[in-house]
């Protein structure tokens, strides 16, 4: 392996890794919230420049097949941000009378006793 198709191998990896846990996060809140849809279609389009560069000048398949991939990605996250919106995620808090105000309470004894050991 030379040093260039390990560093192609890196880059197919971080340029894939960095799109698929946006596409996670807006499924799973069904939010599209801080996402820029023209920021993804400048990734699909340069993802597309780069797969004809590399399949059809270079003949990097490999390279080629990582930017369709990133392409068909892309793809998702544009389709995901025009279906959801970029409505606020729906915060799920407990009712008040649920809320756990004990720790506090038992936090504060334990900061007040630690001072009081100390002089």
């Amino acid at each position: 392996m030379t040093v260039i198709t390990l560093l192609s191998a890196a880059g197919m990896a971080l340029g894939l890794g960095g799109i698929v846990p946006q596409i996670v996060r807006m499924a799973l809140a069904r939010s599209a919230a801080g996402q820029s849809l023209s920021g993804w279609v400048m990734c699909l389009a340069a993802n597309s420049a780069m797969a004809y560069v590399n399949g059809v000048a270079f003949g990097a398949m490999i390279l080629a097949v990582s930017n369709l991939t990133a392409v068909a990605l892309c793809a998702i996250a544009v389709l995901l941000i025009v279906t959801l919106g970029r409505r606020p995620a729906p915060m799920s808090l407990p009712p008040l009378e649920q809320l756990r105000t004990q720790e506090l309470v038992i936090l504060r004894e334990a900061v007040v006793s630690a001072e009081q050991a100390r002089r």
